[in-house]
């Protein structure tokens, strides 16, 4: 039995009546990746020193600040509602933990449409992209091809299976939970207007690549009315891993074809 499958401790309702003040919200939603995009312009160099791509220093940052950082608020809160440091706690402060039951039908469905929605945006996150040259480090931006030669392929297969493991699997299930299963709840608005706080404040924290805020927040907003609708945040789960993982998916086999 895994946590999210222990009876909640209290139900939506409850949860959704300890709502934030505006400022708590905005500093839950943006400072951990603030301090997590600064890390990573901050690594980027050494990255470089050691012969490895600079965009893994964004993987870096996620895995020793972003997920820690998310995960450590969400513990704290645990603990004020428990008075235990665990990850057995974290289901008292988690909200839409419904089974997904036949619902998992949707997943290959929402799949299918968020390749659509991707690949119809990817002309416009170009161009958007090409006016952030010169205020954006190359490394962030589309067009810079890890696969061109300019590293051994054993140092780009290995740092693309850590990037899968941390930004394909573990982080985009640490941010479901703490974005729509702890910080969606409590959001200082509530119905159809937390459905869209949610996803526009998810879209605007990552400062890495502010030419697909659009895309993220379509995707989002389409995930989080979902989520409510059915109870359930492991359809965010993987739904989010999904996505994540098919583009470095996608580089990998690049780098080995």
């Amino acid at each position: 039995m895994t946590s999210l499958d222990a009876p909640p401790a209290r139900p939506d309702e409850a949860i959704a009546g300890q709502r934030f003040t505006w400022l708590p919200t905005l500093a839950l939603h943006l400072a951990p990746a603030a301090v997590t995009f600064a890390g990573a312009l901050a690594l980027a160099p050494a990255m470089a020193r050691l012969g490895l791509p600079r965009d893994f220093a964004l993987t870096v940052a996620f895995a020793v600040l972003l997920t820690p950082v998310e995960l450590g608020l969400m513990l704290h809160a645990a603990h004020r509602v428990t008075g235990r440091w665990s990850l057995r706690a974290l289901p008292a402060v988690l909200a839409y933990r419904r089974p997904l039951g036949r619902w998992w039908l949707l997943v290959p469905v929402l799949f299918i449409v968020a390749l659509a929605v991707t690949v119809a945006w990817t002309p416009a996150g170009d161009a958007l992209a090409s006016r952030l040259r010169g205020l954006y480090p190359d490394w962030l931006l589309p067009g810079d091809d890890v696969t061109t030669g300019r590293f051994p392929t054993s140092v780009l297969v290995v740092t693309l299976l850590i990037t899968l493991l941390v930004d394909g699997i573990v982080n985009p299930t640490v941010e479901e939970l703490y974005f729509r299963a702890y910080l969606l709840p409590r959001l200082p608005v509530a119905g159809w207007r937390a459905v869209a706080l949610s996803p526009a404040l998810f879209a605007v924290q990552h400062y890495w690549q502010p030419h697909n805020w659009v895309l993220i927040f379509v995707l989002q907003l389409i995930l989080t009315a979902l989520i409510v609708r059915l109870r359930s945040i492991r359809l965010g789960i993987v739904m989010h891993v999904l996505a994540n993982s098919l583009g470095i998916l996608a580089t990998l086999l690049a780098v080995l074809t």
